[in-house]
């Protein structure tokens, strides 16, 4: 079994924390070079990152891919509720995603524009709702939702999007993780 993606990625990242005690290959690749390109259209005509070659199966997409690993090895149970916390942790990830990538291609991000505009007003109320969930102790568990909103947390702050001081009940979710060792061993920064 082999999972594709950049270490970067934290849709990638939540997978190889949520893998730890699989047995897998994990293949880094830089989904922007030519080779990297190349890798991506054999395997994903989305030309997205994770993907899984498990045998002769090709799956994308982070969710997609947990639901058939789960299925496979029985892991663990989500529930609806768990299911949705990772509908809003994926909302958040999505908006902050494409906002750094419309940065990095020299769009002014603070315009007040529809698509700027749509975008902080999910992440603030994504933000928001799983804050308050934080607070609750919906994420309490190391299981899968946990671990996608750690690895939001941590790629947001990494990317220098938000420092979490209006979430301080995210804020503390993320302080109170990091100093687990796969959080060390997958972190981006290295």
């Amino acid at each position: 079994m082999k999972l594709y993606g950049s270490t970067t990625s934290p849709y990638v990242r939540r997978l190889r924390i949520w893998l730890e005690d699989v047995p897998h290959e994990f293949v880094n690749i830089d989904i922007y070079s030519p080779e990297g390109r190349v890798t991506l259209k054999q395997i994903n005509p989305a030309l997205k990152v994770p993907m899984l070659v498990d045998d002769w199966q090709a799956v994308f997409d982070s969710r997609v891919i947990y639901n058939y690993l789960n299925h496979k090895l029985g892991k663990e149970v989500t529930t609806i509720d768990d299911e949705n916390a990772i509908t809003l942790i994926n909302a958040a990830n999505d908006s902050y995603i494409e906002l750094l990538q419309l940065s990095r291609s020299g769009i002014d991000i603070e315009q007040d524009a529809l698509f700027f505009n749509l975008q902080r007003e999910r992440i603030a109320s994504t933000l928001s709702v799983l804050n308050e969930q934080a607070k609750l102790g919906t994420f309490e568990y190391w299981h899968f939702p946990t671990i996608c909103l750690y690895c939001l947390v941590d790629w947001v702050i990494f990317r220098g999007m938000n420092d979490f001081s209006a979430y301080p009940d995210l804020q503390a979710f993320h302080q109170r993780h990091a100093s687990r060792e796969i959080l060390q061993d997958t972190d981006p920064r290295h």
